[in-house]
């Protein structure tokens, strides 16, 4: 059967052909918006000028003198070594640990190759050769038992074939070769190449004094200053908890502190340039009709009430994004600058009777008080300049030569100390997880009776932390040590838990947290502004692993 089906279609049509109207964005209210415009402020004119140009004065200070750690030697500083370098670098001695083997016979190696190539007569290099070898052999300082098949195979082919670079640099450094009296009954001659062989040694690898170590073993941390004279007099900028790493502005306190008597060292700044509008990703558009990007969406950004960075930054890019200028200045690496004067020039400079010149930044109060990048002080105030640390850009480090775990054990009711790994003298690694040795056997009981035993037994490579007063209301955890087999006391094979001996090593208790600390120590190398090499050997403290458990039993029987 046949039906006849109809619907009605609804089409728009455009009651003109021109599609300007609908691109112009027209507003049926305009008396609405200027309403809101004048109850949100729009109307005061105070941006309403675009600026021009602006001219920057100021004087850049820069830091003339360096001093590791609270009450060490102020020594200059010129810049060329970044500052992180200076701090993190263990001092040097005449046989820091028993580590230093193998690159102490390739330091001794060169200077032989020197000298033997050296216009130095043949006889002569024979026998200061022969009085090297006497004077600083090659050998072990450590204790008993560091000596792994590794090494003595090491040894058993240098020793009495090279000296130990190590040891001739320390007695060169304590008495310095001049070219009446080189040493070892060397000629006049022979000065050049003692010369340069030291210079090559304090290149190859960066360490400090013994008097300069800004590493505080007490709070696992490097602090040191450094000291500018400037227009205020002498300033002082400590970096009171720097844990290693990439070193800022931000890791340094103004301190009243005058006693490094920086030498005043003034460079004076102006540069008049032109400003441009500060742009960010993800900024909301500046044209009316310009596409945003999709992957920014501020008006979802969610913040409680408490959340005041992030309404802070949602306000900026919606509010203030477009009223930012950027005016590029620079300054000298390794200084503090302070402007003294900004000049603007902005578009109505003509009707206002001419430049404006800006207030110091800070120097108002209310918004005005505000500004960035300044350095705070021991009053909790903040002090005016830019400090840029001479810093390295990027560092390669290694894997950590020595590794040891502070922890917690809620069951032993202590903390301890866990070396993982330690350095062989011949140059690797030595895990002791690894290499520990046997629990010795319980003693069995006869008959079948129990056993009463004091206390269990420990891995040789734990070290108990235990809880002291040194002075009333202060608590530490002091390093001890747990007797051998044959009763010998045991000792920590590697250098961060051997720092305090023979004196006592105290750690602050609140330094190790339930999740413990992890204390490494690495090499790290990088190059200066000036395209040298830097090598060193940082500390540095890291998060643990969270408590652990050694299974320390006291007054218990087993059957």
């Amino acid at each position: 059967m046949a039906s006849i089906t109809t619907w009605t279609r609804l089409e728009p049509r455009a009651r003109t052909g021109d599609l300007r109207p609908s691109l112009e964005g027209q507003v049926h209210d305009p008396a609405w918006m200027l309403a809101r415009q004048w109850q949100l402020g729009e109307f005061l004119g105070d941006d309403a000028g675009t600026p021009v140009w602006v001219r920057l004065r100021g004087h850049a200070d820069r830091i003339t003198r360096y001093r590791p750690g609270t009450t060490g030697t102020a020594v200059p500083y010129d810049g060329s070594t970044p500052l992180e370098a200076l701090a993190e670098a263990e001092p040097a001695g005449p046989r820091s640990t028993a580590t230093d083997l193998r690159a102490g016979a390739e330091a001794g190696q060169h200077l032989l190759r020197l000298l033997r190539s050296s216009p130095v007569p043949a006889a002569a290099v024979a026998d200061a050769v022969a009085l090297l070898l006497d004077d600083h052999p090659l050998t072990l300082t450590g204790e008993e038992g560091t000596t792994d098949a590794a090494t003595a195979r090491c040894l058993t082919v240098l020793r009495g074939r090279v000296p130990d670079g190590n040891a001739v640099a320390h007695t060169l450094h304590a008495n310095p070769p001049t070219p009446a009296e080189p040493g070892w009954g060397l000629p006049a001659e022979a000065f050049p190449v003692l010369r340069h062989w030291l210079a090559w040694y304090d290149e190859r690898h960066l360490a400090g004094a013994p008097d300069r170590d800004a590493w505080d073993p007490r709070r696992l941390e490097h602090r040191f200053s450094v000291g500018l004279s400037g227009s205020a007099g002498q300033t002082t900028l400590t970096a009171p908890a720097y844990q290693g790493g990439a070193l800022d502005w931000t890791d340094f306190t103004a301190t009243g502190d005058t006693g490094l008597n920086a030498p005043p060292e003034r460079e004076m700044l102006l540069a008049t340039t032109f400003p441009a509008p500060v742009r960010f990703p993800g900024m909301p558009a500046r044209r009316y009709w310009e596409f945003e990007d999709a992957r920014v969406a501020l008006g979802g950004v969610e913040a409680a009430p408490s959340d005041l960075a992030r309404m802070l930054v949602a306000e900026f890019a919606t509010v203030y994004g477009n009223d930012w200028y950027l005016v590029p200045l620079e300054v000298p690496v390794g200084s503090l600058t302070t402007l003294t004067s900004v000049v603007v020039g902005d578009t109505f400079s003509s009707e206002l009777g001419g430049p404006t010149l800006l207030p110091p930044p800070g120097a108002g109060t209310g918004d005005a008080h505000w500004s960035v990048h300044r350095l705070s002080t021991e009053d909790g105030t903040r002090r005016a300049g830019l400090f840029v640390p001479p810093v390295t850009v990027g560092t390669l480090e290694s894997e950590p030569v020595e590794e040891v775990l502070l922890a917690r054990d809620e069951g032993a009711n202590q903390a301890w100390a866990v070396e993982l790994r330690v350095p062989t003298p011949h140059g690797g690694t030595l895990d002791r997880t690894r290499a520990a040795p046997e629990p010795r056997p319980a003693p069995a009981a006869p008959g079948g009776t129990a056993v009463y035993r004091l206390t269990t037994d420990v891995p040789d490579h734990w070290f108990p932390l235990l809880p002291a007063e040194p002075r009333p209301g202060a608590y530490v955890l002091r390093l001890a040590h747990l007797d051998g087999p044959e009763g010998a006391p045991l000792r920590p094979l590697g250098r961060l838990l051997a720092l305090g001996l023979p004196h006592a090593y105290d750690l602050f208790a609140e330094e190790v947290p339930r999740e413990g600390v992890t204390l490494t120590r690495s090499h790290q190398y990088a190059r200066t502004a000036d395209g040298r090499t830097l090598l060193w050997t940082t500390r540095r403290a890291r998060p643990g692993r969270g408590e652990t458990s050694s299974g320390l039993r006291f007054d218990h029987l087993e059957e």
